[in-house]
């Protein structure tokens, strides 16, 4: 979604630069033996401008124009269109590359788990080799150092030869690791707790690595900062990055002979990573199209005053709507309107809802909208 808002920024951007283009090519050039006619340049620049404008538009444009503007409009649109097709592309393939790295991610949140127990072993061995003499409540224990959880996530081969091939590590966060566990984590009364437990059970020892995960490195600072410079979106995809994490904690609960089980984003990536492309390529390349269909049925609302967010959102919906058979309309306007919540105003859940309802009756109406298979379940 954020991905299709860039894009008609960017296509937006394009539509200037083109009309920039005309602007500058009517431009008197001041250095030439005989300065051109001014009048006749004004009424090029507004004939080229009045068919980049009918072509943009789909149109054909005036046929009654001068050679030079008709040269000049196309040189224009073709400029517009090969800086769009490239902007559609590069932001399609940022948009994959962004949740393919939300697994990346998950991972190295593993990873970091692992690399805070090393860091309390570290400082077990430190106080062992100095003959530190300590108060018995200070007495460090290697109990989460040798966490099955942990165990489990340091044994996994596929995810450290992943990590290694990725060279993925959490060695220059090294003095930072150090800060968050001794300022934060070995404070914390349930961590120590545990640690100087006599004994725990399975269900001790991976609620404490959540409790690890949950209230200390997803609020942490270092942690945080560390994800926000990979990801521009990470304030939202943490919460994705959690429950994976928490999901490879209850596989090690459900099957705890079986090791830790690393999760994938989505049950089947390859079919969710074909529609996820597929529905974007279908809402930039019908946008103007889509913007109609909104115009229609908005009744005393100009396009251009639906909030920007709102107006990908119905973009989206009517793409879903018209070309996934597979799926209800019903799901398509409940799904949209809880993105709603999220990402749009106050006002645009009722919005959203109310102008999809009346959208959807539309185009059922006109025969647009064929579904099957599940996609005719509650399509009435």
């Amino acid at each position: 979604m954020q991905h299709i808002y860039a894009y008609q920024q960017c296509q937006q951007a394009n539509h200037a630069l083109a009309f920039d283009y005309v602007r500058e090519a009517f431009e008197p050039d001041l250095n030439a033996m005989e300065l051109p006619d001014p009048e006749q340049l004004a009424q090029d620049r507004r004939m080229a401008e009045e068919i980049l404008t009918a072509r943009l538009e789909g149109n054909l444009g005036s046929a009654k124009s001068s050679e030079t503007a008709q040269q000049v409009a196309k040189e224009a649109l073709q400029r517009y269109d090969a800086q769009t097709q490239k902007d559609r592309t590069f932001l399609k393939n940022q948009m994959l590359a962004r949740v393919e790295s939300m697994s990346d991610h998950y991972k190295l949140s593993l990873l970091l788990l692992v690399a805070i127990a090393d860091e309390s072993h570290r400082e077990t061995q430190k106080k062992i080799i100095s003959n530190e003499s300590v108060l018995p409540e200070e007495r460090v224990s290697t109990r989460f150092y040798l966490n099955p959880v942990v165990q489990a996530i340091r044994d996994h081969q596929a995810l450290h030869a992943e990590a290694a091939s990725k060279n993925w590590s959490w060695q220059e966060q090294q003095g930072d690791i150090r800060q968050l566990y001794r300022n934060t984590i070995k404070a914390d009364e349930t961590f120590h707790a545990y640690q100087h437990s006599s004994e725990t059970t399975l269900e001790d020892d991976i609620t404490i690595v959540r409790h690890v995960f949950n209230e200390h490195l997803l609020k942490s600072e270092v942690v945080n900062n560390f994800f926000e410079e990979l990801d521009i979106s990470w304030e939202e995809n943490q919460k994705v990055i959690k429950s994976l994490v928490n999901r490879s904690l209850k596989s090690l609960a459900d099957h705890p002979d079986g090791g830790i089980e690393i999760a994938s984003l989505t049950p089947n990536w390859e079919d969710d990573k074909a529609f996820f492309e597929e529905l974007y390529s279908l809402t930039a390349r019908n946008g103007t199209e889509y913007e109609q269909i909104i115009a229609d049925k908005s009744k005393n609302w100009a396009v251009d005053r639906i909030a920007s967010m709102d107006q990908v959102i119905l973009k989206m919906a009517i793409a879903e709507m018209l070309n996934f058979p597979s799926i209800p309309v019903k799901v398509t306007i409940n799904e949209y309107v809880d993105i709603s919540k999220q990402y749009s105003t106050q006002k645009s859940k009722q919005f959203i809802n109310g102008l999809l309802d009346v959208i959807a009756q539309s185009l059922q109406e006109k025969g647009l909208i064929r579904k099957s298979g599940r996609g005719l379940i509650d399509n009435r």
